[in-house]
């Protein structure tokens, strides 16, 4: 898909620009014990670092160059493997949980399920994560406004319950706080890593950002300051018991 690809220019923008993912969300996700765990277009490797850091064994599948190139720079102690949700090229029942970070929406559902539950050792867990603004805060309901919502918990973004039960025997939702400190270079990153924003013509696209970076002079909370706090929610579908 051309804007899936699209991800591949900016690629240096999404490593910089957008956030990670909560400590308590994967806690919450795996549990303590270690665990072996596969990410599925994993980008630069945003939810790879995070469940690395809280010491899963992870093998992180992303099938873009670009992407894959600066993940292992990033994180040389993780197993990069040039693929996609629908054919991983791994073993089969190798990984104690799979999951997908701002990605499982680019998924052929059809194929993708079938290979995750063939990688998938049971009970098995897929995790489903995303990071949508916390607009309680008015600045980040006006950048939420020029960027555009997120597509979290829109209907179709995430599989129905009806298409999880195929495969799993329970799945449950929480939400989880968190915040990235940003500048007015990282705000630029962010919205350029978006795959909307990424494809525009080079005078729309200067011309957002524009509005981007008027942000920092016209709104009282940004006034005066050099960095911020973005706040997020970071959504977590966890299902279990692989049938």
């Amino acid at each position: 898909m051309e804007r899936a690809r699209a991800f591949g220019l900016v690629a240096e923008e999404y490593d910089r620009g957008r956030p990670g993912y909560a400590a308590e969300a994967i806690a919450w996700l795996l549990g303590d014990e270690p665990r072996d765990v596969v990410d599925l277009g994993a980008g630069t490797g945003k939810l790879t670092e995070a469940v690395a850091g809280a010491g899963h064994r992870v093998i992180a599948v992303e099938p873009l160059d670009e992407m894959r190139t600066i993940l292992q720079a990033r994180l040389p102690e993780v197993r990069v493997v040039t693929g996609t949700a629908e054919e991983t090229g791994l073993p089969g029942a190798c990984a104690d949980a799979v999951v997908a970070g701002a990605a499982f929406h680019w998924f052929d559902r059809a194929h993708a399920f079938p290979e995750i539950a063939r990688i998938l050792r049971p009970p098995g867990v897929l995790g489903l994560l995303g990071n949508r603004f916390d607009s309680s805060v008015q600045w980040v309901v006006h950048l939420r406004e020029i960027l555009g919502g997120s597509r979290l918990g829109r209907v179709g973004h995430w599989p129905s319950e009806e298409e999880l039960l195929q495969y799993f025997g329970s799945g449950e939702e929480r939400e989880f706080p968190h915040e990235q400190t940003v500048d007015r270079d990282l705000l630029r990153d962010l919205a350029l890593s978006r795959s909307s924003i990424a494809m525009l013509e080079a005078g729309e696209q200067e011309a957002l950002l524009d509005r981007v970076a008027a942000l920092w002079r016209q709104e009282p909370e940004l006034q005066g300051h050099d960095v911020a706090r973005l706040g997020y929610l970071t959504r977590v579908r966890r299902c279990s018991g692989l049938r």
